[in-house]
């Protein structure tokens, strides 16, 4: 993959697989990457465009962050057809913006990371250096007594009312 801007790059970090551990199993990844296989069933890259698939099951949802609320309006339409839908993004509380129209009113649950995480930069395989930002994930539905669990350890889960 060639590099063309900072927002492609921006748009393209890999999950760790200390983050996917703690949510799988996961049927249905809308965002993948070219080389990702994280979705049992179902892995739509950039050329599937995910946005108009319908998903099933347990979804994980890492959207490019440029395109947060186009990700996160299909997130609250496919509530109903699937399980649970974790989504990734930054922990932006501090704004009044995408965070607070579409996750502080319609997430079930917020995780928050104890300290920052280290996304793989998919151009090198490597980690990254920390982002400037914290990570949030974001669930919608219900993600079973085993997922709660690995979460509560690995950062701080709330449940929203």
């Amino acid at each position: 993959m060639t590099r063309t801007n900072n927002t492609d790059l921006k748009d393209v970090w890999q999950t760790p697989p200390e983050i996917l551990d703690m949510l799988h199993p996961i049927d249905v990844d809308p965002c993948a990457g070219e080389d990702t296989h994280i979705g049992r069933d179902a892995n739509y890259d950039k050329s599937d465009d995910g946005l108009w698939k319908q998903w099933h099951g347990r979804v994980f949802v890492n959207p490019p962050f440029s395109q947060k609320r186009a990700w996160l309006q299909k997130v609250i339409e496919e509530q109903g057809n699937t399980d649970c839908i974790f989504v990734v993004t930054p922990d932006s509380t501090d704004t009044k913006s995408w965070w607070h129209s579409y996750i502080a009113e319609e997430a079930d649950y917020i995780w928050f990371s104890r300290g920052r995480i280290s996304y793989i930069n998919p151009e090198t395989g490597e980690r990254a250096k920390n982002p400037t930002f914290g990570t949030a994930i974001s669930v919608f539905g219900e993600p079973g007594a085993r997922t709660i669990a690995r979460l509560q350890r690995e950062g701080q889960l709330l449940q929203t009312v």
